[in-house]
Formats: structure tokens, C-alpha cells, sequence
């Protein structure tokens, strides 16, 4: 049983995989953790499956999951936490707008009784660079939101970067499809009882390849997300 396992979700990320991979091995194996990194693929059809395979030919801890339908950031996340052996699952993306070198600091608070990590894109000590401005502002409507309705103690929910004690994710009723994934599972745990902490992150767009995030369909879904965990918290809606 590994004590991390990284959750990196795929979907025609050729140009970018090997050296997201590349670094989280190394960040792992610097801070000597015993890792596994679960690429869960969507059906790419640009050569992401071969690099991967590739990789995972040469480092017995990357792993290639080719997902069947339905695909989706959601169903990704659900299925390697699920599938994940690690004590902690943290998710990172595949275009190396996350810094996997911030995996010791998450798995340190983890180890001293964090059930939840975000790494967080607007705390102090954070960067952020090329976020486009919609984005930007519908992003922080919804984190003071959620982070108010909800007590989270953090600005971030919205961030995909994230630990979470797969103990406690694991059994949890998810049914996000897209990119609000990572917020439901946090908000759930919240709403359970779980502690969440938070350390600054920087973020940069990525630098290649294309993006997945579309902002009209993903805002509609997080504003859907909140009326949802709105209804279970406060109006006893459906577990």
C-alpha cells in the first residue's frame, strides 16, 4: 500500500504528460515517498496511452487506466479514488499548471491530522499567473460563496489541487460528471466532519497543449453543485 497515490486525469495531454510525470516521480522520490500515480486516460487519440504505457513500462509506480464511457474530469476522479491504494489521493492535472513539488508539504499536513488539503491559488504566499479575467472573477464568486455557506476554512474549493484521506473520500455519495468534482468531495467531507487545511500554491495556465475547462458549462455546474449542497446542509436534501 502506497502512502500517496496522485490522480492525474488525461485526455489527449501528448504534449505535456511525460514531464508532468516526470516531475511528480521526482518530487516523490526526493521526499521519499512511497507513491503511485494513477493516469486515468479518456480516451485520448493523440499518443497520450503510449507515452503513458511507456513510462509505466520503465516506473512500476505509474499506472495507465483506460476508462471506458462515460468520460468525464468527474467519473476520472471517482474512479482513482476508488481505485486509489494509497493512504492520501491528491489530484493534479496533466499540464503542469500545478507544482508537484508542493506533494511533501501536502503529505506533512496530511500526516498531522488534515483530512482534506487544498492547495490554494489566493492565500498569501500564492502566485497566479495567465488567469484569464472571467475566469478569474467567476472563480472567486463561487470560493467566497462556498467558503461561507459552508465553513470550509478555505478560499480555494474550486481548485482541483487537492489531498484527500481516501478513507474518508472513499465511501462519500459523488456524483459530479465535470471539474466541480474536487469541490463536492471536499464540501461532503466538510459537511461530515472532516478537518480541511490549506497551503499557497502557484498556478500558471498551461503553455501547451488544449485546454478542457469550458467557463459557461462549468460555472452552471458549480452553481448547480451549491444548490445541491445547500439543500443536504441546511434543508436536509438527499445524502
Amino acid at each position: 500500500m502506497a502512502e500517496m497515490t496522485v490522480i492525474v486525469p488525461t485526455r489527449n495531454e501528448a504534449e505535456c504528460v511525460e514531464g508532468t510525470l516526470g516531475k511528480i516521480a521526482r518530487a516523490c522520490e526526493k521526499a521519499r515517498i512511497d507513491y503511485e500515480i494513477l493516469v486515468m486516460d479518456d480516451g485520448s487519440k493523440d499518443g497520450t496511452k503510449d507515452i503513458v504505457a511507456g513510462i509505466a513500462a520503465k516506473n512500476g509506480n505509474v499506472r495507465l487506466i483506460n476508462r471506458s464511457e462515460p468520460y468525464g474530469f468527474g467519473y476520472s476522479i471517482r474512479d482513482g479514488i476508488r481505485m486509489a491504494s494509497g493512504k492520501y489521493a491528491a489530484i493534479m492535472m496533466a499540464d503542469l499548471s500545478d507544482d508537484p513539488g508542493l506533494l511533501p508539504k501536502i503529505k506533512e499536513r496530511m500526516d498531522k491530522g488534515c483530512d482534506a488539503v487544498v492547495c490554494s491559488r489566493f492565500m498569501k504566499g500564492s502566485e497566479v499567473r495567465r488567469y484569464p479575467f472571467l475566469k478569474m472573477a467567476s472563480n472567486r464568486l463561487f470560493n467566497w460563496t462556498v467558503g461561507i455557506a459552508f465553513n470550509l476554512g478555505t478560499g480555494d474549493a474550486s481548485n482541483a489541487y487537492k489531498c484527500f484521506r481516501v478513507g474518508k473520500a472513499k465511501g462519500l455519495p459523488v456524483e459530479s460528471r465535470g471539474f466541480q468534482v474536487s469541490a463536492e468531495i471536499l464540501i461532503r467531507m466538510k459537511l461530515a466532519g472532516a478537518r480541511i487545511c490549506e497551503i499557497p500554491a502557484s498556478w500558471e495556465d498551461r503553455s501547451a497543449g488544449e485546454a478542457k475547462f469550458r467557463l459557461g458549462n462549468t460555472f452552471i455546474s458549480y452553481f448547480v453543485l451549491f444548490l445541491k449542497m445547500f439543500k443536504l446542509a441546511y434543508l436536509g436534501g438527499k445524502k
